[in-house]
Parts: C-alpha cells; structure tokens; sequence
C-alpha cells in the first residue's frame, strides 16, 4: 500500500427498465491525473466479492485511478424487482449496456472525485463471463478504451435455451446469445481489437477457458498472454476474503506490469 491516503467514494447510475449500476471510485488525492482502470466483476460475483476490495485498493496505491461497480442485476436483486427483470438483467446485452453508462459517464466527467482522472487513459479490466463483456465493449467503441484486461474469463454462455430445466435467468442468458451469435463471438471481437490486451489464465481452470486461450493465442498472437501457475477461476481467493496469495500477487502484478507499459509513455494532460 502507498503511504498516500486512499480517497474512496460511492456513485449510482440510472439505466434501461428502471435498473441501476452502483459503483465506487479510489484514488489518492493528490492534483495528478491519473490512468483509469475500470475493474468489472464475474457473473457469480460482486463488486465487493473475495479478492476485489484488496485488488482494487492496490491499483489505487499504484497510481492509478479506480472505478468497481456492480453490475444492474445486483441492484435488480436487492430491490426485490420481479423474476422477469432480474433476468434480463442477468444477459450479457446488459453487461455492456452497464459497461457503456460507467465509460459514458467517465467521458462526461461526473464519476466522484474525476478531478484525478485522465479520461484520456482508460483501461478495461473483466473476470469471468466479464472479460468478455468487456472484449465486446471494447471492439464496439475502440475510441473509448485503450486497453483491455481479461481475468479467466471470455467465451459465450455455454448452456442451450433447448436444454431442460433452465432457470429464467439461464434461460434469458441462453436466448440472448442465440440472438446474437455474430456478435457473441467473442473470439472474433478479440481478434478484431485494436487495443492492446491481455490475458491472465490461471493453469488450473477449467478446460473450456484454457481451451479458449488457447484460441485467441492462434487468432491475436500479437497480443499478451500470461498463465499463472496451479491458479483456478478465481486464483485460489475465496468469499469472505482470507487474504491474498501466490497465484493472486502474480495475476495482479502481471497486470501492473501491462498497464505501465501501455500508459507510461503517455503524459496525462
């Protein structure tokens, strides 16, 4: 941690069928614009789930300035709104949508605290079915993001809505692709970026994300690809947070390393 104070603060959008992104910014303040990470969390998680205070927080130590958020579907299940809703909210269409108000409103300059922030430098870093959310995002508005950060994570939904048994939300999430399929392939939306990116796997996930990796490696050899030895889904942290670790230390500064070498260079303005 820096010896620099941590300024924290909270914000909340509006979005589409009355839903809402809740969020919160860390930045130390101290006058300098910094580079923005916008960290986005997994299907099954949340913004304060596991490892994501404590990651968030050393970004923030390092320089940078810091935007977490709830996705709207967390909001749609606090608030009690109806099956039907939470599960639209639950589709990847509304994962981007919710990416695009936090971007937006980082454009506009109305985050806490954006006084710090160089809306100039933004990076997008995804976990989970995130990760891929936010290739999508960033092949869709290259001119929004500058880089882009996938954390075990990216291929489409792997369930059939023909399949038996379905809850509403993986059914709502099932249609959702199946509407899309051009624009759900996330592999051919990563080989399009032109954005710097990279992918940190742990070795130890499941085969179909390896597997994934293994195919953006043949799409986007140019592109940065680190694996962190004996990590899982969520690199060995777990919820309520027990501290960090090995496979988690590598992954955050694996990540460190790529975005100092992609804004560096750049003299915030």
């Amino acid at each position: 941690m820096s010896e620099q104070t941590l300024r924290s603060a909270p914000f909340e959008i509006a979005v589409s069928d009355g839903l809402k992104v809740r969020g919160r910014v860390k930045t130390q303040e101290n006058g300098v614009r910094k580079p923005i990470v916008v960290v986005a969390h997994g299907f099954r998680g949340f913004q304060d789930w596991g490892f994501w205070p404590d990651v968030t927080d050393r970004f923030a130590s390092r320089g940078y300035y810091t935007v977490s958020f709830d996705f709207s579907r967390i909001a749609a299940k606090e608030e009690g709104l109806d099956d039907g809703r939470v599960a639209r909210a639950s589709t990847q269409s509304q994962d981007v949508l919710d990416i695009e108000a936090v971007i937006r409103l980082i454009g506009e300059g109305r985050l806490p605290l954006q006084e710090e922030a160089d809306s100039n430098r933004v990076a997008l870093l995804g976990h989970s079915r995130s990760g891929g959310s936010g290739i999508l995002y960033a092949s869709e508005n290259p001119e929004q993001v500058d880089a882009v950060i996938v954390w075990n994570g990216g291929p489409a939904p792997a369930k059939s809505s023909k399949e038996p048994d379905l809850t509403p939300v993986q059914l709502a999430v099932a249609l959702d692709y199946e509407a899309n399929p051009e624009r759900f392939d996330i592999a051919s939306r990563f080989q399009e970026l032109s954005q710097p990116a990279l992918i940190v796997q742990g070795d130890s996930d499941s085969e179909r994300l390896l597997a994934f990796v293994d195919r953006l490696k043949e799409l986007a050899p140019h592109q940065s690809y680190v694996s962190i030895q004996g990590a899982n889904h969520t690199f060995g942290a777990v919820h309520p947070y027990e501290g960090s670790n090995e496979g988690l230390d590598a992954a955050f500064e694996e990540t460190a390393a790529f975005l100092a070498r992609t804004f560096q260079p750049k003299a915030a303005v």
